[in-house]
């Protein structure tokens, strides 16, 4: 294992769910950072790639945090079993979606282990599953030519990237593909545009510094008049009452 002697946290998306990984001091088992492409796990994850992190079952915690009094664990840290040739529990949250882990017994070698979702981690840690020495070194390549990117804007979300993931995928064909999204939330009646722009950049665009034609806009009007936050709402209830 790497230098970093400190939990890795995760969690939903909600906040309701959390959870720590403890790696333990000297200890001779380890975690493991896997890929699979596979129905068993693509399809769940609703994600041609799932990436997720193995770690023994004795690291893992999890807690449940209630926003209302209402809330229960058990409606905030959801279970879908199968019970088919390969039983497992793919765990969840009921209230934002987010995909949390996945156990299985068969083999039985497995009961032991967890799957936690890649990307549940927070996104300094997963940040730092490079230096836990959790994921392969990469081999020093002819240096490729510069290739332009272009500039993603996102309301609401996190925009930095993972470096060991950037620096996996660099120079490969998943790697030349940019994503430019553009939001414009400022019209009068509330409603919210946005333009996307994907473009593949091959060996042929590297000398192309000019910036790439749009190859296709989508306009999305969407009304914000469904959701209101709960704030909002007493307020126009305490008005409609004076």
């Amino acid at each position: 294992m790497g230098s970093l002697q400190r939990p890795l946290r995760g969690g939903c998306q909600c906040g309701r769910n959390s959870y720590v990984i403890d790696i333990p001091q000297g200890t001779n088992d380890r975690a493991q950072v896997l890929f699979h492409t596979d129905a068993q796990h693509r399809v769940p994850l609703a994600t041609p790639l799932a990436a997720m992190i193995r770690v023994p079952l004795s690291w893992y915690r999890s807690t449940t945090h209630a926003f209302f009094p209402d809330e229960r664990h058990s409606m905030i840290h959801r279970v879908f079993e199968t019970t088919s040739v390969n039983p497992s529990k793919r765990y969840f949250c009921g209230f934002c979606g987010t995909p949390l882990s996945y156990w299985t017994e068969r083999p039985h070698t497995e009961a032991d282990y967890i799957h936690l979702t890649l990307a549940s981690l927070c996104g300094e840690d997963l940040r730092d599953l490079e230096d836990l020495g959790l994921i392969p070194e990469t081999q020093e390549t002819e240096e490729q030519p510069a290739i332009p990117t272009t500039t993603t804007t996102v309301v609401g979300r996190e925009t930095r990237g993972v470096p060991w993931f950037d620096s996996m995928i660099d120079g490969t064909r998943l790697g030349n593909l940019r994503r430019s999204q553009v939001v414009d939330h400022s019209s009068k009646d509330r409603s919210i545009r946005v333009e996307w722009e994907i473009v593949e950049w091959t060996d042929a665009d590297a000398g192309n510094t000019a910036a790439p034609a749009m190859a296709e806009d989508v306009n999305m009007a969407t009304s914000n008049s469904g959701k209101r936050k709960l704030g909002e709402r007493d307020d126009a209830d305490a008005d409609a009452a004076v």
